[in-house]
């Protein structure tokens, strides 16, 4: 059984290698050259010591320029799991039911049960392992520019050691939608659809409330360079309060902008703006999570991965079963 399922699935999984390799090799070449420059040039003391930012601010800006579109083009690596899931997960079944060759499988004497842990167990550990071997590589290449911002809310929270419990989901999404639908197709677009849709409220809503977020409190006026948060943390959101502690609204916003700014009064800046907020008693607020957090909220969004994971297996299993007794 186990040489069929190769047999079914080596051409991707080849194929998978053979990428792997290929974006290896560049990206370990730019990724020591960054690295070097990093230590060469000192941008690690800019980025965490508070007192040297502003005096090496265009030494970090050029460095995050010459290399930050590297980083960008690993936006891809946050397609992975969903061609996973799309064209192995789905077709992995679907694909049998399709054509009906689930059948010659019982007639070989395997059971149904090793029949779907053969394919489900060699297809997930290829995949897990595809996985984990792009997010050793790019979580090290990311190093440097992960130092000079949030890691909670980049490219650096997919492809760090998250992106195997994603992978997994996706090819269990996969997997069920295969086997609920029997269309490859059909299947496929399905997973696409559903994966897209679980990432992105996962991402934009539930990941910035894994955690209760920091709040804290300024008056107005100039900050001191002490009071400005680490480049590490992450600022989920920052707005006006008033003295009773209400948030001012988007539209409140609006009418002290224009107030301030109304007349010659926009040639001082932002001193007009501080000067109205001490005057009516208002203060600025930021809600963060410190950098410290990554790792809890990087555990919380990986068990829920493997859960949805595990429940969509055992719902793909538990079909199979019905569809095939």
């Amino acid at each position: 059984m186990i040489w069929v399922t190769w047999r079914q699935h080596r051409a991707v999984l080849l194929t998978c290698a053979f990428l792997l390799a290929a974006v290896a090799v560049p990206t370990l070449v730019s990724g020591l050259a960054m690295h070097e420059q990093y230590r060469a040039d000192g941008i690690a003391a800019c980025v965490t010591d508070p007192r040297a930012r502003a005096g090496c601010a265009q030494l970090v800006e050029q460095f995050a320029a010459q290399y930050g579109e590297w980083g960008n083009r690993m936006v891809w690596v946050a397609f992975l799991p969903a061609l996973i899931g799309a064209f192995v997960g789905a077709p992995l079944l679907a694909r049998e039911f399709e054509n009906g060759t689930w059948r010659f499988a019982f007639t070989q004497g395997v059971s149904r049960t090793r029949w779907l842990l053969t394919q489900l167990t060699l297809v997930g550990t290829a995949a897990a392992v595809l996985a984990l071997a792009c997010s050793l590589l790019f979580t090290w290449w990311r190093q440097p520019l992960d130092a000079m911002g949030s890691r909670m809310r980049t490219a650096a929270f997919t492809v760090s050691p998250a992106l195997v419990a994603l992978t997994l989901f996706a090819l269990a999404l996969g997997v069920f939608a295969g086997v609920l639908l029997r269309r490859t197709v059909i299947a496929v677009g399905l997973t696409l659809a559903t994966y897209l849709t679980v990432r992105i409220t996962l991402e934009e809503t539930l990941r910035p409330h894994y955690l209760s977020p920091l709040v804290r409190t300024d008056a107005p006026g100039v900050r001191k360079t002490s009071d400005v948060l680490p480049p590490a943390d992450w600022i989920v959101d920052e707005g006006l309060i008033n003295s009773a502690g209400h948030r001012i609204s988007d539209g409140e916003k609006r009418d002290i902008l224009k107030q301030v700014y109304d007349g010659d009064t926009v040639r001082e800046g932002g001193a007009a703006l501080e000067r109205y907020l001490t005057e009516h008693g208002l203060r600025h607020y930021t809600e963060y999570h410190p950098a410290d957090r990554y790792t809890a909220m990087l555990g919380i969004e990986t068990a829920l991965y493997l859960a949805l994971a595990l429940a969509l297996f055992a719902a793909a299993a538990h079909l199979v079963r019905r569809r095939t007794s």
